[in-house]
């Protein structure tokens, strides 16, 4: 939906609004804010949280938004990107601090070894994916990263929608298999 539709839907109905509005930038807004806390082990509530935080600020500072200066895409992109900002500084915070020899005092309630091991199996899995080649990685990315559905994948990449799910149950197999799953 265009910008003025949306914003007009979003002052003439709020819930339809909101909700029009979070089917269609949710994706986007959960790949930015888990793009931004990717860096540190975050659980996927956090990440929901942050997601829901940028909706609300969205919709309660309606009236300040200005769409000759930024599409609603872009202004969702910002608000995400701040609000991840945000959360890492108030966890930065919260589990440690810097001390003035340059050492990370962590709190003794964060268990580093599997926060390490986190990292290391997401950084794995981003490797696996890659490696499935085209057009399987970009389809798992829009699915799975972006939340895309497998219409707008089969848009996007010129397939029918039953070749974009059957790629994906294809490369999910090749997932579950690299990383010892059932077979």
């Amino acid at each position: 939906m265009e910008d003025a539709k949306l914003l007009r839907l979003l002052h003439k109905d709020a819930s339809a609004g909101m909700e029009q509005l979070m089917d269609q930038y949710a994706g986007l807004v959960y790949a930015v804010v888990k793009g931004r806390l990717a860096v540190t082990s975050y659980v996927s509530t956090d990440i929901e949280d942050c997601v829901a935080e940028v909706f609300c600020e969205f919709y309660t500072a309606l009236d300040k938004y200005d769409e000759s200066i930024s599409s609603i895409k872009t202004y969702l992109c910002v608000l995400a990107r701040n609000n991840a900002t945000d959360l890492l500084r108030r966890r930065a915070r919260q589990y440690g601090e810097v001390s003035l020899d340059g050492e990370l005092q962590v709190a003794d309630d964060i268990d580093i070894e599997s926060e390490l091991t986190e990292s290391e199996l997401r950084r794995e899995l981003i490797e696996a994916v890659k490696a499935l080649g085209e057009p399987d990685t970009s389809i798992i990315i829009r699915k799975y990263y972006l939340g895309e559905s497998s219409r707008t994948i089969a848009d996007a990449l010129n397939m029918s929608v039953s070749s974009v799910d059957t790629r994906t149950h294809r490369a999910l197999n090749k997932l579950k298999n690299l990383f010892g799953g059932e077979k």
